[in-house]
């Protein structure tokens, strides 16, 4: 309990750093950039045909935009600490709310993406293991880099063309049912698999060639119990880890896949919200995003802790 309580402490403190630069960060590029952030937002509430110089000053007031960088941060920081993370500047809801019904479909997204990568990655990864060497682990290692070298967009649109415009099984865009999910979340999936994959596979020849397997399977065990029974908890752990580390590559696809699919996740949210030069929202989405890197690190570390006896008690090991 003291290693578990340890790692707790550790994120949270994480937690509260990374939300903050993420999040400072975030105000900093959006303001940098080029144009006028009060005529930004006018354009994005009215449409450019009743957008006006008045108009324009109207909302720069309004919104306090008038006042320094400074003191727009500053007051940004002290409503966060209070979890005010204000409203949007251009629809002027509640940016709390904002991110929850944005985030919930990028959960949705994620978790199916993950859940393709898993269902395709262990079974063709185990394999690999189980045979590595010969010609299905050499042709897979040459499928896997090619998946992983092809962008998010390439696959989507390949998709898009061969099960949506060609065989019109599934529908391009949208989310209004589950079939909507099935494209963008095999977008990911597979891209995701073919890095899972290989890690799968390093890590079954890692626990067969260990000692503790090679003494059950001198024992006249079977080869599938002994995989079972010992080998699959063991090498569950460098890829529970890996899976934790994907994360940055799924929210990093995130944005492209919901963005060719009309995907209303958080990643469309910040791209619409960094061409209004939304700042609020900006700053809200890259302190959650902040949060759930640290979040699921945490998961992984207790997870291994779990799974590992050795590092619930590091000194039974001295």
């Amino acid at each position: 309990m003291g290693e578990i309580a340890r790692i707790l402490r550790t994120h949270l403190f994480h937690g509260v750093a990374v939300g903050l630069v993420v999040a400072s960060l975030s105000f900093v590029v959006v303001n940098l950039t080029r144009g006028d952030t009060a005529l930004e937002i006018a354009i994005a509430r009215h449409g450019t045909a009743l957008t006006n110089e008045a108009l324009v000053e109207q909302i720069r007031i309004e919104e306090k935009l008038d006042q320094s960088l400074w003191i727009q941060y500053t007051r940004w920081i002290g409503h966060a600490f209070t979890f005010d993370l204000g409203r949007s500047l251009v629809s002027k809801e509640k940016v709390a709310d904002l991110l929850w019904y944005h985030f919930r479909h990028t959960l949705v997204l994620s978790v199916a993406a993950m859940l393709i990568s898993l269902v395709i990655a262990l079974p063709w990864g185990i394999f690999c293991g189980i045979f590595p060497g010969g010609s299905f682990d050499n042709i897979s290692g040459l499928v896997s880099s090619a998946l992983v070298a092809v962008p998010h967009f390439v696959t989507g649109i390949l998709l898009i063309l061969a099960l949506s415009i060609k065989l019109q099984w599934l529908p391009v865009a949208g989310f209004f049912t589950s079939r909507h999910l099935i494209l963008p979340a095999a977008t990911l999936g597979i891209g995701l698999a073919a890095f899972s994959s290989r890690v799968v596979a390093t890590a079954i020849v890692d626990v067969r060639g260990a000692l503790f397997y090679q003494f059950a399977r001198m024992k006249g065990l079977a080869e599938a119990r002994v995989l079972l029974g010992h080998g699959i908890k063991n090498a569950s752990i460098p890829v529970i880890t890996f899976i934790g580390l994907q994360t940055a590559h799924l929210l990093d696809g995130v944005v492209v896949v919901e963005t060719l699919f009309a995907w209303p996740g958080i990643g469309k949210l910040i791209l619409d919200s960094i061409l209004a030069r939304d700042i609020p929202v900006v700053q809200g989405a890259g302190l959650l995003i902040g949060l759930m890197y640290v979040a699921v690190n945490a998961s992984v570390d207790l997870i291994c802790i779990v799974l590992d006896p050795c590092r619930r008690d590091p000194e039974a090991i001295r």
